[in-house]
């Protein structure tokens, strides 16, 4: 399945080889390359390695900017494999993509002396041994990963220094992240969050099918209190106004991401705050500073906390009958009118 960061990617590398570094590709030539690298992943044959070397070294190798494009794409082809139940695995893919890299290394390190093609790599190795090395109980798989990382130091394909972090990614199957990383994930969140909130024109997307909408489109075709079903060919996005949402909705969007914050955050606690406790479901609970009593907190599903005192009343009226409701023998049942 392509994931924007694929997207991206693949557009950003064939955005590249449009341009004239050093001679501009058609439009052909730029689509022919990823059939090819797809057999290399489903059959990592000879052959098959051979005709991505040969693309790449003649391609791309001799530009930097194309480099470092096709090792963006490279990362995020990787992550974005996915386990489908088809040959070969999912692990097997991404060993593959491994060693397409490793023989273009050996050709463009070892026969051409070009040095600053590995280095262009060095951003996304560590990310690209994690992915392959992201999986339990395959000892054989991973020493085919380390026998990699032990031959790019051996060739010098990579620098010593280097090393380090690769195998950190190969021993936690999580790659490190980058300060530039870091930094430009802070500063997209802080955008989030200071983003003006803003209504669509439609809830739900037209192109999908009835059943992938969001559960709100089904709320104007359900009667309360009532067995008539629904149509699917009436459901439909529901329409807004768009423009800025009113402040009422913004404050319970931003309660509700508040929320979401205290619970799952992982540098939040539930016991941050003073009179928070946990009851024996685990369930969040507020205390009462002097009486000790629950007066708030996280039920199962949202459930309220607070019973009505006539629902209370009805359930107190229940309880009493059937408690006290008068026993009628076998005989004196059937003695009974109508019965």
């Amino acid at each position: 399945m392509a994931t924007p960061e694929l997207a991206i990617a693949k557009a950003t590398l064939s955005a590249t080889l449009f341009r004239a570094d050093p001679t501009s590709l058609s439009r052909p030539e730029v689509d022919a390359f990823f059939p090819i690298l797809t057999d290399a992943l489903a059959k990592c044959s000879r052959p098959n390695v051979q005709k991505c070397k040969v693309w790449i070294i003649d391609k791309i190798a001799p530009s930097a900017a194309r480099t470092t494009a096709l090792a963006k794409y490279f990362n995020a082809l990787s992550k974005s494999l996915q386990d489908d139940g088809s040959r070969p695995s999912l692990k097997r893919r991404r060993l593959h993509l491994l060693y397409v890299l490793n023989d273009v290394l050996y050709h463009a390190v070892t026969r051409n002396d070009d040095f600053k093609f590995a280095t262009a790599w060095e951003p996304v190795l560590p990310g690209m041994i994690a992915s392959a090395a992201a999986f339990d109980n395959c000892p054989k798989h991973k020493q085919k990963i380390a026998d990699l990382i032990r031959l790019w130091e051996n060739q010098q394909y990579v620098k010593s220094s280097f090393v380090k972090q690769l195998e950190d990614a190969f021993a936690s199957g999580v790659a490190p992240q980058t300060a530039q990383e870091a930094q430009a994930s802070n500063a997209t969140f802080k955008l989030a969050k200071d983003a003006p909130y803003t209504l669509p024109s439609f809830h739900g997307d037209s192109t999908v099918p009835w059943y992938d909408l969001p559960a709100t489109t089904w709320l104007p075709h359900l009667t309360p209190n009532s067995t008539k079903p629904m149509f699917p060919d009436q459901i439909r996005p529901i329409q807004l106004a768009a423009g800025p949402a009113d402040k009422v909705l913004v404050n319970a969007v931003q309660d509700l991401l508040g929320e979401v914050e205290r619970m799952f955050s992982k540098e939040q606690k539930w016991n941050d705050e003073p009179g928070n406790d946990l009851n024996e479901l685990g369930e969040r609970v507020v205390l009462d500073e002097i009486t000790g009593e629950v007066i708030g907190g996280d039920t199962y599903y949202g459930w309220s906390r607070v019973v009505r005192a006539p629902d209370l009343a009805a359930i107190l009226v229940v309880d009493h009958e059937v408690l006290h409701v008068p026993r009628i023998s076998a005989e004196e049942l059937l003695k009974t009118p109508g019965v």
